[in-house]
């Protein structure tokens, strides 16, 4: 459990990292809005006007792909670079270190709510029906948070030991976006590449999402169980495998 220290530690860091990202900007904290808005739109008029992906409501479809993935992808990132980017605290001040990757994590997830309140927006917008299912998206939200703090757990003490594991993460996140469908639909991989969103959890939760909120229809609990149990497991290898490698981490700092 974190005491109260911790958790004030993670409010504030976190907090001078979304203020420090838009100091200077003339758009300020709606950069946070306008990005993905940017890229839904842009991939909404290449997939849905040019190569005509036929999808039911595609613009709340591609907007809340790209809302979960951008938070995956940010929050993760943001973790396996946290040591290194706090190197002269940690190196200062006797902390818990698990504590920069969890506010690199909580920085990303501001920008999340964000996103979705203007995804809800979009919803209303579009005149997208909402159900019963819509109560179990945190769930899912709850899943991909503690995904994405298992990626940040599990390589940033590698990354302050092996700068290359940062620049790997990053291609790693480029083919897992393609291989996630985020702008296309599931029917749209081969059946004997299917297996390929089976065992992807990235790709259970944006679907099981999008099940619940856009199309209003209970998820396969399941499949649902399956994925949380899978990243649950994985988080408890990320945690292992912190604590066990972050004493040695200002050897390396």
């Amino acid at each position: 459990m974190l005491d109260r220290r911790s958790r004030h530690l993670i409010l504030q860091f976190a907090l001078k990292d979304f203020k420090t990202r838009y100091t200077h900007s003339l758009l300020g904290y709606a950069w946070s809005v306008v990005n993905p808005l940017i890229f839904t739109m842009l991939y909404y008029l290449v997939f849905s006007r040019f190569m005509r992906f036929n999808v039911v409501n595609y613009p709340c479809y591609l907007l809340l792909g790209i809302a979960l993935w951008s938070f995956f992808s940010e929050g993760s990132a943001n973790g396996v670079a946290a040591l290194l980017g706090r190197a002269n605290i940690i190196a200062k001040v006797a902390m818990p270190r698990h504590v920069v990757v969890l506010a690199a994590v909580l920085n990303a997830l501001i920008t999340f709510v964000i996103t979705l309140a203007i995804f809800g927006g979009m919803l209303w917008w579009t005149g997208t029906p909402v159900g019963w299912p819509l109560v179990t998206l945190p769930l899912f939200v709850v899943d991909l948070v503690v995904m994405t703090l298992a990626v940040g757990l599990l390589l940033s003490p590698l990354h302050v030991r092996f700068r290359d594991v940062g620049y790997l993460w990053g291609i790693a996140l480029q083919i897992l976006f393609w291989l996630t469908p985020i702008i296309y639909h599931e029917t749209a991989i081969p059946v004997r590449w299917r297996w390929l969103i089976t065992y992807n959890p990235m790709a259970r939760l944006v679907l099981y999402s999008r099940q619940v909120v856009i199309y209003a229809q209970w998820p396969d609990w399941w499949g649902v169980m399956k994925t949380t149990v899978a990243i649950v497991a994985f988080l408890a290898v990320g945690w292992t495998t912190f604590s066990r490698l972050q004493a040695r981490v200002a050897e390396y700092l």
